[in-house]
């Protein structure tokens, strides 16, 4: 959509690549699709057919050249409250007539909208609420469209707006609909589309970065490549200032806590009882470390690791040096639990979603990144980055890694400096009188005390 002296053999390549992109869209859109270019100075241009773009794409001619600005695309696969069994061209997207847009979502208060502003919509389907809403309320600018995205809107979108009277300035906006755009450097021109899999057929040395847009995001991109950005998230500063801490009762998330509580966030802890090795005297250490912080706990109860199986940690019978002893232990997982820190995270999630938690922290630390996959602060951000599309709309949730960037002996320091009590924390697979000095979290506290002149 960038403006630039284009040869025709560019112009080609543009216009091949917006067919593909329609043609692989036929997958979530088979019923009905449409194509609206516009340019300065003239109509926009629409074309709409009923069925799969494969069969009539072709159609598609002369409608892009070297005047083009932006082209608005939709393919629609018909919701089942919505179907209507004699479409015509006014029930098929991009809809609006000055102000056109492409949505992808649900419209939940569609019906409420036109009564309210007495407007006129071209067709029953629900996204048609949106261009005389916008034709009635909207005067151009970012912060006005957020403000009827937010004030107004009620259900889910990935939406795309221009106003072809100015149809130099393209709108995206999506909560957790999922959006992508992809920038063809050698060409100059910018894509969007519903799902980074219809970019994929890019070569690797294209080099055409694809990036998806921020869930609860609203973009105005311009053909001068201006680009301006602002957030759909609503504030709630009670929700956003509670931390749900995952505390197994250890050095990591107890140094972890602390650190939450320092920054000023009303922290409760989460600990999970799963019947493992250690069980009792982990509950005994979060119950004392909740104490000492002075901050509440929630125990979560559960079998299905004892169901899913496969992992020493959880089988008592074994002796400590089957797991894995000193070094050895500490440096490899012999005591994995599959797929623990993920369901952890899953739990906490369902629970901040729930009982009003903004952040979630955990006591995922580098030293560990080394042994456990799950450790790595990258599996902790990309679950983070999934969280949007996997709570209800507005109830934002998100993870904090508060010591994701440190090595063990440099927990133990910034816990001394920061007063967590180190001292009443458990780091044994054992759950004898006192720890058994011999597994692999055993040595690396050891160590890691040693290294600052502490008693462990």
């Amino acid at each position: 959509m960038f403006k630039c002296e284009r040869t025709q053999e560019s112009l080609l390549k543009i216009e091949s690549r917006l067919r593909s992109l329609i043609t692989e869209g036929e997958d979530r859109g088979r019923d009905s699709y449409g194509i609206v270019t516009f340019s300065e100075g003239k109509e926009p241009i629409v074309f709409k057919r009923l069925g799969k773009p494969s069969s009539t794409i072709n159609e598609w001619d002369g409608h892009f050249s070297s005047s083009t600005t932006i082209v608005i695309n939709n393919n629609r696969a018909e919701p089942t409250p919505e179907f209507i069994s004699h479409k015509t061209e006014q029930d098929i997207q991009p809809f609006g007539d000055n102000i056109v847009i492409t949505h992808n979502g649900v419209v939940a208060n569609d019906l409420e909208l036109a009564a309210k502003y007495r407007l006129d919509c071209s067709s029953k389907i629900d996204s048609a609420v949106i261009p005389p809403l916008l034709e009635s309320s909207w005067d151009g600018s970012v912060q006005n469209l957020k403000q009827i995205l937010l004030e107004d809107l009620v259900g889910s979108y990935a939406l795309g707006v221009v106003d072809s009277r100015r149809p130099t300035d393209l709108f995206l906006a999506c909560n957790y609909k999922p959006l992508f755009i992809e920038y063809d450097r050698k060409n100059e021109a910018l894509f969007f589309s519903s799902l980074d899999d219809y970019f994929r057929n890019t070569s690797f040395f294209d080099s055409n970065p694809i990036r998806e847009i921020s869930p609860y995001s609203l973009l105005r991109i311009d053909i001068e490549k201006n680009l301006e950005e602002v957030s759909l998230w609503t504030s709630n500063p009670k929700r956003d200032n509670r931390a749900l801490v995952i505390s197994s009762g250890g050095l990591d998330s107890t140094v972890a806590a602390k650190m939450m509580i320092d920054k000023g966030y009303d922290v409760t802890l989460l600990h999970f009882r799963y019947h493992h090795r250690a069980q009792a005297k982990e509950d005994e250490a979060a119950k004392k470390i909740a104490k000492a912080l002075r901050v509440g706990i929630i125990f979560f109860d559960t079998d299905l690791f004892k169901k899913i199986g496969h992992s020493s940690l959880l089988d008592t019978s074994r002796e400590i040096s089957t797991i894995g002893e000193g070094r050895s232990g500490a440096e490899f997982a012999h005591e994995w639990v599959p797929a623990r820190n993920l369901i952890f995270l899953s739990i906490a999630t369902a629970i901040a979603e729930s009982s009003g938690y903004g952040v979630i922290a955990t006591g995922i630390n580098l030293e560990e990144a080394g042994a456990y996959p799950d450790n790595e602060m990258i599996f902790n951000s990309k679950f983070s980055q999934v969280l949007p599309h996997a709570t209800q709309v507005q109830k934002r949730v998100r993870i904090e890694m508060p010591v994701g960037n440190l090595m063990k002996h440099e927990i133990v320091r910034v816990g001394e400096k920061i007063n967590a009590p180190l001292g009443l924390t458990w780091s044994c697979y054992e759950a004898g009188e006192k720890p058994c000095g011999i597994c692999g979290p055993c040595f690396m506290r050891r160590k890691a005390f040693e290294i600052n002149s502490i008693a462990s």
